[in-house]
């Protein structure tokens, strides 16, 4: 039978897993696979199964070809149906919610409108974690960001340049 390789990533853990399933695997076979790839036993019961920036989970007894999952899609595994994201930028503070696969990009698009930033003085910014100094990848799922919870902070920061 065909095989799809899943690029994962699951609740508290930042590094990008690949799996790999039969075509026909259910989405609850995901959450077995996450488990075999790193994910703590505490963090499985009442873990859902989200696509790549989807917005709900998937419905664990749905096959991965019904559900349109490829060869070479991204999953998050996570605990969270949405997540709470704080925004602080100069004086204002803002909060969403985004569900776990959303990425940091996707975050800070939503918040560059919320706070109708323009354009190029969103691209001299980036997301980084509240009380930090850490600046995670665009592409980084914010469910990756937190375990236990269902809250992330952020500062939009400008990048620093050097010139000379």
């Amino acid at each position: 039978m065909p095989t799809v390789q899943l690029f994962l990533q699951y609740e508290g853990h930042r590094r990008v897993e690949l799996i790999q399933l039969d075509e026909n695997a259910t989405i609850a076979d995901v959450l077995e696979a996450a488990r075999r790839a790193g994910l703590p036993d505490d963090r499985k019961e009442g873990a859902c199964v989200f696509g790549h920036d989807a917005d709900a989970p998937f419905d664990p007894a749905v096959t991965l070809k019904a559900a349109g999952v490829r060869d070479k899609h991204r999953v998050h595994v996570h605990r969270c149906k949405k997540v709470e994201v704080t925004l602080h930028f100069n004086e204002r503070t803002e909060t969403l919610a985004f569900p776990p696969a959303a990425t940091v990009d996707k975050v800070k698009k939503e918040f560059v409108k919320v706070i109708r930033m323009s354009p190029v003085d969103a691209t001299e910014h980036v997301l980084q974690l509240c009380g930090t100094t850490d600046r995670p990848d665009p592409d980084t799922h914010i469910g990756s960001l937190v375990c236990g919870c269902c809250a992330l902070c952020f500062d939009l920061v400008p990048i620093k340049r050097i010139e000379g």
